[in-house]
This record gives structure tokens, C-alpha cells and sequence, in this order.
């Protein structure tokens, strides 16, 4: 400055705003603070054209303003200029007065404030902008964005219960702020500081403390921390209220060093500019999820319209769902016919361990059980789970679960689940959608259901169809009961199955058929009184189906029984023809307890019924055959004691014309043994003759006796007294070097029959098997008692001879049939005669070359002693 000038403007040495004085176009003093607005030193201003001072434009504006000023005309006091520093251009304010012939600029620098007024002005470009995005997350970054471009500290933060989650943080870069700037927090859960509460109540607020705002946000443990670190960012703040039609949604709060409680205004409009961008990206992405909740819910139609079967559209429609919903797995649960547990027919995104761990679900303490018995959609966090569900979806990961019950009509039939591995809030429109979807599955499980329903009663048809045409194809009984046993197996899917039929008494039922087991349980019988001394004879008596679920708790269950078989679980259905029970049959479960269905029971007596029926007409076929063999028989006997009257009148002729001759021959022979003497040459030719009469009588009483039979008179006879006496009479004649075996049983009881007549039937075997051992052997005789409920013995003659040939087996039972030199054929014919006259009967076994044995079997007498009937079962 001039030095005249010194002491009359040194009281501005030390003023903070910059000024100058101009004294005819030049200047006469700068203070300090306008040499460092300038950036120039004394010497570069003092001195010089005013036009040092400002820009070439702003010259001409000024030296005009100067010239009306010295003129006593009125100025504008203060207007806008553009300097001319040392670094370029600046904006600065300048007023002008004027002192005697001295003009006195004024500066105040302008930069600053431009800068604020531009990031405001960018504010609200921002905010007028951001109603063209579509979805809340794309508002809300670019909102971060654009303030992290300019430079400001901001936070977001969303009310949670009666607290506030920060749901993002951004603190600018600073100077006094280095750590933890720079770089997003999120996630913090802090308290309601004075500010805030003012921000949600008012819609807006200012404060001149960021710093002890921040600290009582934070836990109480952190405030002094904070506090302490923010109070060097000389921050002030302003918050404003985040509103939705439903009202208040959020808040940001955004900090500066230069912010002033006039920016409050302009932030609160750009916090409602921010609030209508969010409702309207609210109200779009709302349709556009609507529009496409509906796209998936099209497609999902018809995929379920054109799938060839419903499993066909369990995938695609699983893929819908998880492009939907963004979901990580998809399951499909379906109610089991105990209505008990639920069976995951479906899954999508489960691994092969969990899908296995899920495969029977029960559904009491599951999250299925509680959408099935409440009827509306679940959807809940990990931690809000319960039960062993809880503990899965924490050991697996998962975050997020949503459970949809599945509606048919009026029923529910299962439950579609989706989880998610991150936390998951679902809309309302995605709880709607997925719940339509829910039908979708709904409809198709249905046809699921009644598909695999149609083909297993199909299958069950055909095998019923086939079952029953395997029976009617045989009239055998024991094959008829095995295609039974089998088919009832089959069809109610057990691993083991019994047919019980009524014995020849009618009171005990007999184990005919099995399907496993073995030959040892066959014959085993039970009584069918009293009627729940058994579960078949409760089935028998009360013509109809006994159901067991578990054999262990009930009190009609033989323990004998149930260890032979190891069932666990029983079917038994009674077998019924025209009113009247023939048997049982027993399904028996063995791997534990079992519910049979309805449908189990339908299916089965479908095949019992069949079974009856086929059992009864092969039983009538079986007694017609034996009508019909009876008949045949009776005939023959018919005829055979025709022929024997003709033979008995004949025999008797012969036997009178023949024995008259006889006798004078043994007269004869006599007379003439008496007349030669006994040592004349002649007398052996008389002894022939004498030995073929006594041949010619016996044939004859042979044949009377043939022809002629006496009625039995029948006696208990001790077999062992009667088979010595007739061995003893067989063996008097035998000239070959023969061996008697005796095979006795010690109880063999008495037989019933007449002594004399069954003596000759003996004697006539014991003689048949001596002489067939021309070279000697070994007579076999035994005896033994013949099990079962008719009482019987049987006589068994062996011997070692030659044994007999087929052609001569087949006829050596009939009369007049011989392969002997002398003998007559009635001998085996009588012994036959004689012992079906007893009731009996007699066979016999030979090949050649092997001997023979005659086998007879003959009625005894009862034991007195013998065991009763078998303990029931």
C-alpha cells in the first residue's frame, strides 16, 4: 500500500473478509486477506489497474460501476464477480462503497458456496430422476451412489421393533476421519439417539453433533469410543423421514462439515422425492412381480395341462417355484394312508442323505403336521422352528422356510415345502402366488394319486383275473390251495400266507398250504371252539375278517403259532360257500406291526371269495369222482357177485358130479392099496392117483369157498401168536434154505377180524413168498400201528425172489389167474376176498429181480389209552 495511505486504512489490517481501495482507476491498499483471495503479493496489486483484480468482463462491469458511483447515482451494493487469482478464476461477492474520491471493494470468496449449492443442486436432480427405476433396491442404490459420489457421510436405517437396524453406512473419507471410512457397514441394530426421534417424528431434523448422535446410537459400552473418534469430523447433520403410503418406512440421515440448518429444506425434499421414487418402484416392481407371479402361474397351467403324467410335472414346476422365489430346495410331501406320517414323493435340491432322512416324515412335531392341522401357509425362520425340524434346518444351513398345506376339495393331502440357505422375508404376493402354485401341485398330486390308484387296481385286477384263472384251471386240490396261498401273498404284499381248511370232522381246521413254510407246519390243526380260542377260529365263526396290527398285544394269538411263523401283524379271512365257513386263510406280516388298509382287505377277499368258491367245486368234483368210482365199483361188484352165483351154482353141480366120482376113487384106491400090498410095483402109480384126487378136492372146496364166502365174525385176534402159527404151517413144507426177519412193533394193538378167515388169508401169502424163493431167501414178516384217526394195522410179507412183472402185477388179484404148474389162481383172489370183507385192504410192491411185498391193511382194535386231540393253536 502507498505509505500515505498506511495509518489512514491500517484498522483494516486485520479483517477477515478481503478488501481493497481504488483511487483513480489504480489501487492504493490491499489488506491480507484480499492478497491471499487473490493469491498475490503487495507488490503484484498495490499500484496496479484495478484490472488486476478481477476478469476482463468484470472489469468493464466494474469501472461502469465506479463511474455511476462517482457520479452520485445508486448501485447495486453488492453483486457477483469473477477474480483473477494466481490459481484462475473465482467467484466472489463484492460490494463497493465509496470514501471522498477513494472506492472501497469488498470480496467474499464464493467457491465454497458454490460447491454446497452445486452438490445441493445435484441433490435435487438426483431426486428428480429417480422415479424412472423400477425396483426399491435399484432407488436406493442409486441414491448411495450419487452421496458417495458427493462426498457426504450418510446412513440408512429402518425401524425393528423398538430399535433401529442400520441397514447401510457410508462415512466419507476425511482429513480427521481415516479409520473405518471408506468402506459399507451394515447390519447394526442401535438405539433411537434425540435426533432420530425427532427425524420420525417431524419428518425432518437438524443437528450441529454428529458425533454425539452416533454415540447414542451404539451400545453404551462403544459410546465413549465413538464419540471421540467422530468429534475431529466437525460434522453437522440433517436427517429426513422415508415415507410409503402405509406410512413411515425409514430414514437417512446425511452429514457434512458445511451443512447449516438451512439445508434441512432442501434434504427434506429430496427425502420426499426418495420416498415417492421408492413407492413408485414399490408399485411396479408389485405388478411387474404380479405380472409375472401370473407368467409362472401360465406356464405352470400348462405344464400340469400337457404333462403326460402327473410326475412329469413335478420338475418343471419346481423350477418355476425356485425362479419365482429364488429358493435353494423344493419338497413335496404327501399324506400316507395312516394319515400319521407324510412320505416326500418329490424333491428338488436335496441331497441323497437328506432326501433318505426325509423319506417317511411323521407328522406330529413337524412343521407339515402343523400347515395340515391349521390349514393355512408357515412361513418362519431357522430359530423360529421347533423340534427336530429346528435342528435339521440348522444342522443343513437353511435360513428360511415356507410351508404350503395342499388342498383337494375339502381334503388335505400333503405340503409343499421350499427352504431357503439366506434369510428370506416373503411379500404378501409371494406368499399368494405360491400358495396358487401350492394348487397347482394340489391337482397334480391328485392325479398322482388317483392314477397310481388306477393302476394298482388294475394290477390287482389282473392279478385277481390271473389268480382265478389259474384255479379254475385245475381241479387238484393241493395245487389249487398253493395258487391260492400264493395269489393272497401276492396281492396284500406279506411274506407269508396259510390256508386253513375244516378236517373230516368239522371241529378242528388243518393247515393245507403255505407259502414259506416248510413241510412241518402242513397237518398242524387248531380247534374252531371256542370261538376265541384262536384269531382263525374267531374268523370261522363269526364269517368274517380279523385284523391284528400287532400280534404281540392280543390275547387270541397262539405264542405256538406266532414263533413257527414270526408274524407280527395278521389278516385272517374266512372262507365262506353259501353260508357255510370251509376255513380261514392267514396273511401274516413278519418285519413288525402293520395297519392293513381298506383297500388291502378288499383286494384279499376278493381272492378268498374266489378261493371258496374254487375250493368247494373242486371238492364237489372230487366227490362226484368218487360217486362216480363208487358207482363204477358197485357195478363191478354188482357183476362180480353175479358171476360168482353163477359160479357158487356151478361149483356146486361140479362139486356134486365131480365128488361122486371122487369118492369111488378114493374107495378105489383104498381097496386096491389093500389088495397088492405094500410092496406090489404098482402101488406108486395107486399112490398118484391117490395124491391128484386129494388135488382135485381141495380145488374144489377152493372153489366153493371162492364162490361161496362166509360172512366174518369178526374178533380182536393178537397178531403175534397168529403170524408165528401160519410162518410155522408155510414154512413145514419148504425143502429151500429160507430165513425168517420179524419187524414186530411192541404195540401192535389186536385186529378185528375172523380168526379162521384171516389165518387162511396169511397162509396163503406166507405160502405164495416161500414158494417164490426157489433158491432160498429171507421171509420179511412185519407189523405196525398206522397213524392217523381211523385205526388201523398193517401186515406187511416180504420175500426175495424174483419178483413179479408188470403184466402179471396188473392182473394177480383175479380169479382163475395163475403162473404156477399146478396152481389154481384162487389163492391171492381169496386173500383179496377175504380182506375187503374185513374192511380192509391189500397191495403190493415188486420189481424183478427184487422180491415182492404184500402190504394189508386191517382194522384194530382202539386203544383205550391213546392220546386225545392236539392242544389248539
Amino acid at each position: 500500500m502507498f505509505p500515505a495511505d498506511e495509518e489512514q486504512y491500517r484498522h483494516f489490517d486485520g479483517l477477515h473478509l478481503g478488501l481493497c481501495v481504488i483511487r483513480e482507476e489504480k489501487v492504493v491498499y490491499a489488506n491480507a486477506s484480499m492478497l491471499s483471495l487473490l493469491g498475490r503479493t503487495v507488490n503484484e496489486v498495490v499500484g496496479q489497474s484495478f484490472r488486476v483484480l478481477v476478469t476482463p468482463a468484470g472489469a468493464e462491469e466494474m469501472h461502469e460501476l465506479f463511474t455511476h458511483l462517482l457520479r452520485g447515482e445508486r448501485v447495486p451494493a453488492v453483486y457477483e464477480s469473477t477474480l483473477n487469482t494466481s490459481h484462475g478464476p473465482r467467484r466472489a461477492e463484492l460490494s463497493i462503497t465509496t470514501e471522498a474520491q477513494d472506492v472501497m471493494v469488498m470480496a467474499r470468496d464464493l467457491s465454497a458456496r458454490a460447491r454446497h449449492r452445486a452438490a445441493l443442486q445435484h441433490l435435487a436432480e438426483l431426486g428428480a430422476g429417480l422415479p424412472g427405476l423400477r425396483t426399491d433396491e435399484e432407488v436406493l442404490r442409486r441414491v448411495f451412489t450419487e452421496l458417495t459420489k458427493l462426498g457426504f457421510t450418510f446412513a440408512y436405517l429402518i425401524p425393528e421393533h423398538d430399535r433401529l437396524r442400520l441397514e447401510r453406512l457410508w462415512i466419507s473419507p476425511s482429513g480427521t476421519v481415516s479409520r473405518g471410512a471408506g468402506r459399507w457397514m451394515e447390519g447394526l441394530l442401535g438405539v433411537w439417539s434425540p435426533m432420530l426421534k425427532r427425524t420420525w417424528k417431524e419428518g425432518s431434523a437438524y443437528s450441529a453433533d454428529f458425533a454425539w448422535e452416533a454415540s447414542h446410537f451404539v451400545p453404551p459400552e462403544r459410546s465413549e469410543e465413538v464419540l471421540i473418534f467422530l468429534q475431529k469430523a466437525g460434522l453437522h447433520l440433517v436427517g429426513v423421514r422415508i415415507d410409503s403410503a402405509d406410512g413411515p418406512r425409514a430414514m437417512l440421515v446425511v452429514a457434512a462439515e458445511w451443512f447449516r440448518e438451512e439445508e434441512q429444506a432442501p434434504l427434506r425434499l429430496f427425502g420426499a422425492q426418495v420416498s415417492a421414487a421408492l413407492e413408485a418402484a414399490l408399485t411396479i416392481s408389485q405388478l411387474s412381480a404380479k405380472n409375472t407371479a401370473l407368467a409362472a402361474l401360465n406356464r405352470l397351467a400348462s405344464t400340469a395341462a400337457t404333462a403326460l403324467e402327473p410326475r412329469a410335472f413335478f420338475e418343471p414346476g419346481a423350477q418355476e417355484i425356485t425362479r419365482l422365489l429364488g429358493c435353494d430346495t423344493v419338497g413335496l410331501f404327501l399324506r400316507s394312508d395312516e394319515a400319521s406320517e407324510a412320505e416326500l414323493v418329490f424333491s428338488h435340491g436335496l441331497d441323497a442323505a437328506t432326501r433318505e432322512f426325509y423319506l417317511r416324515m411323521p407328522l406330529r412335531g413337524s412343521l407339515s403336521g402343523v400347515a395340515l392341522q391349521q390349514g393355512m401357509p408357515l412361513v418362519l425362520d431357522a430359530e423360529e422352528c421347533f423340534g427336530f425340524t429346528r435342528d435339521n434346518m440348522l444342522r443343513l444351513g437353511y435360513a428360511t422356510v415356507a410351508v404350503v398345506p395342499l388342498r383337494v376339495s375339502s381334503r388335505l393331502v400333503g405340503t409343499l415345502v421350499v427352504s431357503f440357505f439366506k434369510r428370506r422375508l416373503l411379500t404378501p404376493l409371494e406368499r399368494e402366488t405360491l400358495q396358487a402354485m401350492g394348487t397347482h401341485f394340489a391337482a397334480a398330486t391328485d392325479s398322482h394319486r388317483l392314477l397310481t390308484e388306477v393302476r394298482r387296481r388294475a394290477d390287482d385286477l389282473a392279478l385277481i383275473q390271473e389268480v382265478g384263472r389259474n384255479m379254475v384251471a385245475t381241479l387238484e386240490m393241493d395245487l389249487l390251495m398253493q395258487i391260492g396261498v400264493e395269489g393272497l401273498s401276492l396281492i396284500a404284499g406279506v411274506p407269508e400266507a396259510m390256508l386253513m381248511l375244516l378236517d373230516s370232522t368239522g371241529q378242528r381246521l388243518e393247515i393245507r398250504a403255505t407259502v414259506r413254510q416248510g413241510p412241518e407246519v402242513l397237518g398242524y390243526t387248531l380247534p374252531i371252539w371256542p370261538p376265541d380260542s384262536s384269531l382263525a377260529a374267531a374268523a370261522l365263526n363269526g364269517r368274517a375278517p380279523v385284523l391284528v396290527q400287532d400280534m404281540s398285544q392280543d390275547p387270541r394269538v397262539y405264542q405256538e403259532l406266532k414263533r413257527m411263523t414270526g408274524g407280527t401283524a395278521a389278516l385272517v379271512l374266512p372262507l365262506v360257500v353259501r353260508e357255510r365257513a370251509i376255513g380261514v386263510a392267514v396273511l401274516l406280516e413278519k418285519k413288525g406291526p402293520r395297519q392293513f388298509t381298506p383297500s388291502e382287505l378288499e383286494r384279499a377277499s376278493a381272492i378268498a371269495n374266489q378261493l371258496a368258491l374254487a375250493l368247494e367245486q373242486a371238492r364237489l368234483i372230487e366227490d362226484l369222482k368218487k360217486s362216480y368210482a363208487e358207482l363204477a365199483r358197485a357195478q363191478q361188484q354188482l357183476v362180480q357177485r353175479e358171476r360168482l352165483a353163477a359160479l357158487g351154482e356151478l361149483s356146486a353141480v361140479v362139486a356134486h358130479e365131480v365128488r361122486n366120482p371122487l369118492g369111488a376113487i378114493f374107495n378105489s384106491v383104498a381097496t386096491i392099496r389093500r389088495m397088492v400090498g405094500p410092496f406090489h410095483p404098482s402101488l406108486p402109480l395107486v399112490d398118484i392117483v391117490g395124491e391128484e384126487a386129494d388135488r382135485l378136492n381141495r380145488i374144489v372146496d377152493d372153489l366153493l369157498n371162492f364162490a361161496r364166502p362166509p360172512s366174518p365174525s369178526p374178533m380182536p385176534v393178537p397178531l403175534r401168536k397168529l403170524l408165528e402159527d401160519v410162518v410155522r404151517g408155510a414154512m413145514a413144507d419148504a425143502s429151500n434154505n429160507i430165513r425168517v426177519e420179524w419187524a414186530l412193533e411192541p404195540d401192535v394193538p389186536p385186529v378185528l377180524a375172523d380168526e379162521r378167515m384171516i389165518r387162511q388169508a396169511f397162509l396163503n401169502l406166507a405160502i405164495n413168498s416161500v414158494q417164490a424163493m426157489l433158491q432160498g431167501g429171507t421171509l420179511r414178516v412185519g407189523a405196525r400201528r398206522v397213524p392217523g384217526p381211523r385205526h388201523e394195522v398193517q401186515v406187511e410179507f416180504t420175500d426175495t425172489g424174483s419178483g413179479i412183472p408188470s403184466d402179471v402185477r396188473a392182473r394177480i388179484f383175479e380169479p382163475f389167474f395163475t403162473t404156477k404148474a399146478k396152481g389154481t389162481g384162487l389163492g391171492l383172489a381169496l386173500v383179496k376176498r377175504i380182506v375187503e370183507a374185513h374192511a380192509g385192504s391189500v397191495s403190493l410192491e415188486s420189481q424183478p429181480g427184487q422180491g415182492t411185498t404184500f402190504r394189508l391193511l386191517l382194522p384194530s382194535e382202539p386203544d383205550p389209552l391213546s392220546p386225545g386231540l392236539q392242544p389248539g393253536v
